[in-house]
């Protein structure tokens, strides 16, 4: 499946630097964090570095449509792109994805311990009931 990945973006490489040339060098600066991520993910399908591009690709959506437009020349469009309110924002992206893919994975864990918590008290709460309601001998042995 990797293979496959790298494929694709050398297909997509390819066609950023045969369509736009101009935007092609300022376009991997921008996703800089991303390719290498996916360069060193070694997650299962390398899920971090996915969620690191689709976050750097939504980021930077804007200043590459602007730019399309805008540029004229190489030194036009790294001009544009190459801004460090253009760069900030497209590698916080990145830094907030990978936030999340480390972050998300322990909240859900706490979030699913409470609710084992909860259900487990109520459990007991209910069996409490059910041995006073019965008259049954409470186990000791839990």
């Amino acid at each position: 499946m990797s293979g496959l990945l790298v494929l694709l973006l050398g297909l997509a490489a390819g066609a950023l630097i045969a369509l736009s040339p101009d935007i092609a060098l300022p376009a991997t600066l921008l996703l800089l964090p991303g390719l290498l991520a996916l360069v060193l993910d070694r997650t299962p399908g390398c899920g971090v570095a996915r969620a690191i591009l689709l976050f750097q690709a939504a980021a930077c959506v804007r200043p590459l449509v602007n730019s399309w437009y805008r540029c004229a020349g190489i030194d036009g469009c790294m001009g544009y792109l190459a801004d460090w309110h253009t760069i900030l924002r497209s590698w916080l992206a990145a830094a907030a994805a990978w936030l999340v893919t480390q972050i998300l994975p322990l909240g859900l864990k706490a979030a699913d311990d409470y609710r084992l918590r909860s259900r487990r008290s109520t459990l007991l709460a209910k069996r409490q009931a059910l041995v006073a309601e019965w008259g049954l001998e409470e186990d000791e042995s839990r």
